[in-house]
């Protein structure tokens, strides 16, 4: 009976172990049908990455390389006047495809003319690039030389001229090197150029000018020259000042006007 019970007791750990030992064999098996899995996976992601790759390449090239890219026309919006023909032979140094043109290059070339502001760029497929500028306007004429350098109201020396231009500020007696003492002034000229004549630079006033029409002149400081000037002629017409023929009025002051009068006119 012992006997027996020994004999099955061996023959039940003889079958636990075959169990443990196939099912070792099992998942051993199992992890490399896993793993082969995964290999064949990943080997075909990868050969689909390359393949796009490739693929992009080849697109890429032929884009690239396509003639119907290549830059043909260059429109050009609100264009530079003054130096037109300078503009359009650096514009034919651009050529070559649409899509590899530098546009932080060319923005740069073109900034360099004077009357150029700013300007935007943008790609009109298949073969046309557009600019469109933002120009400086002229404001200011000054003569130099028998020249006149025209200026916008920043300072700006936009170009030079044999002749006068017209619906500009006139500024005499003034040197080249004196141009930039000029600026302080410019943004309220401007908003009162269509009644001026002439400025000019006169020490120790600062600015001097003349109004269209009128026989003074004016010493307005640097600020709220349309008000002070605007007063004045108000005040002109006073039966105090009338009597008087005013030869310069100098509003630099706050709150008081100083005025140089030539004779007392008689009635």
């Amino acid at each position: 009976m012992s006997a027996m019970t020994g004999a099955q007791t061996a023959y039940r750990g003889e079958a636990e172990f075959l169990r443990r030992h196939n099912s070792k064999i099992l998942r051993k098996q199992k992890r490399i049908r896993t793993i082969q899995l995964k290999g064949l996976h990943i080997f075909f992601i990868f050969l689909l990455i390359g393949t796009a790759a490739f693929a992009a390449y080849k697109i890429g090239d032929f884009v690239l390389s396509w003639e119907k890219l290549n830059i043909k026309t260059f429109v050009l919006i609100n264009k530079p006047i003054f130096k037109s023909d300078e503009l359009e032979s650096m514009l034919k140094h651009y050529g070559g495809n649409i899509l590899t043109l530098r546009f932080s290059e060319l923005r740069k070339q073109l900034l360099t003319f004077k009357e150029v502001k700013d300007v935007s760029i943008s790609r009109k497929l298949p073969s046309t690039i557009e600019i469109r500028f933002i120009l400086r306007k002229p404001v200011f004429q000054v003569a130099i030389n028998k020249k006149y350098n025209i200026i916008d109201s920043q300072g700006v020396i936009l170009y030079t001229s044999d002749k006068s231009g017209s619906g500009l500020i006139n500024i005499w007696n003034i040197k080249k090197s004196e141009l930039e003492e000029l600026n302080p002034y410019l943004p309220e000229l401007s908003r009162i150029k269509d009644f001026l004549d002439y400025v000019t630079l006169e020490k120790p006033y600062g600015i001097s000018l003349k109004l269209k029409g009128r026989k003074e002149i004016f010493y307005p400081g640097k600020t709220d020259f349309a008000y002070k000037i605007n007063l004045y002629l108000k005040l002109s017409h006073h039966p105090l000042l009338e009597k008087y023929t005013i030869k310069s009025v100098d509003l630099r002051f706050k709150d008081r006007f100083y005025f140089e009068y030539q004779r007392e006119v008689i009635n």
